[in-house]
């Protein structure tokens, strides 16, 4: 029996300002909850646990919506809720409370909530990784460092770089009650106790733990993490006539859907498109009764969007966005280029890298 415990009942302390990180909202519209969960490996898993502090639950009235989460994430049929009325001490102090609570036995395996990855689900004592090597994007200080020999970890320690290997958040126990043992023991020891440092002891003692590579890791541990990866999403909102397509009128040539390309302007926007962080809207003064020359021109030229806006004044236009703690100032820009240049990587060249 293979169960996965989801641990969420931490205060955050690193999102200072905010809701509980798990709360945030990614820039696809859903909580950081569901996206922390979108690649998991679940048809391997037969339980999932989520763990919440009551008091979080209870202060932002989100019991419904934690729901529409677990729907979402599409396993509402093998999931259970677990609120804990008291903080707990660490992270397996959580993971402890979650397995008395509901009397968890067999294989446990813990995901945080503020990382993203896939990796498949193996039995028994196993730890998910990743190398700095491969990353550019974390804080090296904050993680616990692994070594590996024969496709078997020889040492774990937290916080202190002894490899390029680091565990990226998920570790898995064969046994919730040798897990429990472990725990009762170290905590009286540690009051700041890690996973790190029970997986350490268990190896210490003889207990082997495999190192599961993970893939597409992306890491939200902190604030400055978090608001770093959502910077790199955008929508923008962009002009046809005189930005992507030569210049064109209703009354007089060259008429609505005649117009050539501007070769540089599409190519730049093509490949911001293609990175599925950035959503295009086209925008346009054409009327609607031009929209199908407009369609073929836009396939003509090869013109990747999402959207497209028509009658829109022929007149200035402007972006009116709100700002706040969870999404900080400025939350729009504005572009002015000369008509019918191919100028727009110049200004929007960070947008590329």
């Amino acid at each position: 029996m293979k169960n996965l415990i989801v641990t969420a009942a931490g205060l955050s302390t690193r999102f200072e300002g905010l809701k509980p990180k798990w709360m945030l909202t990614h820039p696809k519209g859903n909580w950081m909850i569901v996206e922390a969960l979108r690649e998991m490996d679940f048809k391997n898993i037969d339980n999932v646990y989520f763990v919440f502090l009551a008091d979080h639950i209870e202060k932002y009235n989100c019991h419904d919506a934690i729901q529409m989460c677990i729907e979402e994430i599409g396993i509402k049929d093998k999931t259970k809720i677990i609120t804990l009325d008291k903080q707990t001490m660490n992270q397996p102090h959580t993971v402890y409370e979650a397995i008395k609570k509901k009397n968890i036995t067999g294989q446990i395996i813990i995901k945080e909530v503020d990382n993203k990855f896939s990796f498949k689900v193996q039995e028994g004592n196993f730890m998910c990784y990743y190398d700095l090597n491969d990353t550019t994007s974390i804080n090296p200080s904050n993680k616990s460092y692994i070594k590996i020999k024969d496709n078997v970890i020889t040492d774990i320690v937290e916080k202190k770089v002894i490899s390029s290997t680091f565990g990226c958040g998920s570790y898995s126990f064969a046994s919730a009650e040798v897990y429990c043992e472990l725990f009762e023991e170290l905590s009286h020891k540690n009051n700041n106790l890690y996973l790190s440092h029970i997986i350490k002891e268990m190896i210490q003692r003889g207990y082997k733990f495999s190192p599961v590579q993970a893939k597409n890791y992306i890491d939200w541990g902190t604030k400055e993490d978090w608001f770093n990866y959502v910077r790199q999403y955008k929508t923008l909102f962009v002009d046809l006539d005189g930005t992507l397509v030569k210049s064109s009128g209703k009354y007089t040539p060259p008429y609505w859907g005649e117009t050539e390309g501007i070769k540089e302007n599409i190519e730049f926007l093509n490949r911001l498109h293609d990175t599925g962080k950035v959503y295009i809207i086209i925008t346009t003064a054409r009327h609607k009764s031009a929209e199908e020359k407009t369609l073929k021109q836009l396939k003509r030229e090869g013109i990747k969007y999402d959207d497209i806006i028509f009658n829109l004044f022929h007149a200035n236009r402007t972006i009116i966005n709100d700002y706040g703690s969870s999404n900080p100032y400025p939350t729009c820009d504005a572009v002015n280029i000369v008509r019918n240049t191919n100028e727009l990587e110049r200004f929007l060249k960070d947008l590329g890298k």
